[in-house]
């Protein structure tokens, strides 16, 4: 198989690798692995392992903690917090302090280093955008460089804003403190942004990167290409309200690809190759994970702790609502405990309604290529938009429906409408994205309340209520706002602390 060349980039200062809203105390001697910034843009060759090494970036371990699989372990977290992920028991631990609503508000916890992680990303993408203009060589290559540059700026700093900073609200101000938005190489400490100037960045951003990816074929589906700046315009418009933009973009990102057969919904989502992926890692076969990769604490296969010990589950509440014909219903096994059902290493444990969705390579590898955005979300996206605009709700109803009955051959034109279609549409995307990431900041965005249910849930009769666990959370309270690292306030004199 073929390696793809890449470079950690290293300003002559210091590593790069640092977040760019802290002070020069987190700056230290470049290592030996990597190379300067100013030999890597002597040439257009050197920009491209310069991405490819952010692409790489975007699963390594982070903060060498196990929980820090690369920007797959912050989706983890997120759904983690949310409603629709079953944490079965307290034997294993990881992950079990998110669940409880703790680590998020705990300013010292891994969870949080998030923050520190996008920044770090942003960090070496400024160093592209910076001084890819000035190299000489192919201006389209340089411009498919720069347009995938500038899409992973924006991707990172609407994760941070969702996260770091209080709700976009639609037609508000949204005057309130967001993230600081880097787009320069310094290592003075930064204020926040408003929330406001932060999205209209991010999509200044995107809008740039769009225009610079006209034309650009990718080398695989870790690479951006027009499609995936497309999607992320979709996302962040659809935080926004801006519902006819969130249309036309998720109409435009899906063009020309497929849906995947049933055979490789059954694969468990993880080869980069799936025509639904619109960007997706690749990760290769000398790309070892061990036992931080997202697969380690998802799939069902895979030899770890994690899964012996804890199998994650979805909601019965969840599971109720798909259909008996849905392909998505035989991720879960209701009766796994019963029915010994699915496999599971040896000494492990099963759990009712546990998942099956995810798929490592194998029991001793728990690699596996992560889907960062599907195309099935652009469906979801652009039915929702339609269905919240006036006298658009039969082109929601006709998106729906192609997703829907790909899912589900039973599948009948929906004639729901209000906010009955919307939550027929919402209630799709709760299935559809189960575990990829979307379920709490979906919460955030609409303002709704968190509630878990209670009743006996997966197997052996387990409450979600039986420890310390987060019930209910109401809407718009300090708690939906993840607290910024201690070590960034404490080094950054202009950097304000979310309220506790």
């Amino acid at each position: 198989m073929k390696k793809i060349k890449l470079y950690i980039l290293a300003l002559a200062a210091g590593l790069l690798l640092v977040p760019q809203s802290c002070s020069k105390e987190f700056l230290e001697t470049a290592p030996t692995d990597q190379l300067s910034g100013n030999l890597v843009f002597s040439s257009v060759a050197g920009a491209w392992g310069a991405l490819n090494g952010v692409h790489r970036s975007m699963y390594i371990q982070y903060n060498s903690s196990q929980a820090h699989g690369g920007m797959a372990g912050m989706y983890l977290y997120i759904d983690m917090i949310g409603t629709d992920i079953v944490f079965n028991t307290t034997a294993n631990g990881w992950y079990r302090s998110a669940y409880q609503w703790v680590d998020h508000r705990n300013d010292r916890s891994s969870m949080v280093l998030y923050w520190t992680n996008l920044y770090r990303l942003v960090s070496n993408i400024n160093q592209i955008i910076t001084q890819i203009d000035g190299i000489a060589g192919s201006e389209a290559e340089k411009k498919a460089i720069k347009g995938q540059a500038l899409t992973y700026r924006a991707w990172a700093h609407f994760m941070l804003v969702q996260l770091f900073a209080e709700r976009f609200t639609p037609g508000g101000a949204n005057t309130q403190p967001g993230v600081p938005y880097m787009e320069s190489i310094t290592f003075d400490g930064q204020p926040r942004n408003s929330v406001a100037d932060v999205y209209s960045k991010i999509n200044a951003d995107l809008t740039q990167a769009i225009t610079l990816l006209e034309g650009y074929n990718r080398a695989n589906k870790s690479h951006i290409n027009k499609s995936v700046a497309l999607a992320i315009q979709a996302q962040v418009a659809l935080v926004q309200g801006n519902w006819a933009q969130a249309a036309t973009s998720a109409n435009a990102a899906r063009q020309g690809y497929s849906f995947m057969s049933a055979a490789q919904h059954l694969e468990g989502y993880s080869k980069q190759n799936n025509p639904e992926n619109l960007w997706a890692s690749y990760v290769q076969e000398d790309q070892t994970m061990y036992f931080y990769s997202f697969y380690a604490y998802m799939s069902n296969n895979f030899n770890s702790t994690a899964i012996r010990q804890s199998p994650k589950s979805i909601t019965k509440e969840l599971y109720d609502k798909i259909s008996n014909t849905d392909i998505r219903k035989g991720f879960w096994y209701p009766n796994a405990v019963a029915d010994k059902q699915p496999f599971v290493q040896s000494n492990g444990v099963r759990f009712n309604y546990m998942s099956s969705k995810f798929q490592a390579v194998s029991s001793a590898d728990g690699r596996g290529d992560f889907p960062w955005i599907r195309v099935a979300e652009m469906y979801l996206i652009e039915a929702e938009a339609l269905a919240r605009q006036a006298g658009k709700e039969t082109q929601a109803r006709d998106v729906l429906y192609l997703l829907a009955k790909n899912r589900d051959p039973q599948y009948t034109l929906s004639t729901n409408s209000g906010q009955d279609l919307i939550n027929e549409i919402l209630t799709q995307r709760r299935i559809e994205l189960w575990g990829e990431g979307r379920n709490w900041t979906d919460l955030k965005r609409l303002n709704l309340p968190l509630v878990r249910s209670v009743g006996p849930n997966a197997g052996q009769g387990f409450h979600v209520e039986s420890y310390a666990i987060k019930i209910q959370e109401p809407a718009g309270t300090l708690n939906w706002n993840w607290l910024i690292p201690k070590a960034e306030i404490d080094t950054n004199p202009e950097l304000e602390q979310n309220p506790v």
